[in-house]
């Protein structure tokens, strides 16, 4: 397991909509570059969250 440390901002301040870098370690595990589409799934269950991110091919 890894573990990161990320600043999340203002993508566009007048619809709230947030945004976060990935981490350069995270980047590489996932082989990702600007322009790549990712797939996210989410869980919540009994509290606990769960989030599950890969590159669309």
């Amino acid at each position: 397991m890894f573990n990161y440390t990320s600043k999340i901002n203002y993508a566009n301040p007048q619809t709230k909509s947030l945004k976060v870098g990935l981490p350069k370690e995270i980047v590489k595990v996932l082989d990702v570059q600007p322009g790549d589409i990712m797939d996210w799934q989410v869980d919540v269950t009994d509290g606990k969250i769960t989030v599950i991110a890969k590159k669309l091919e």
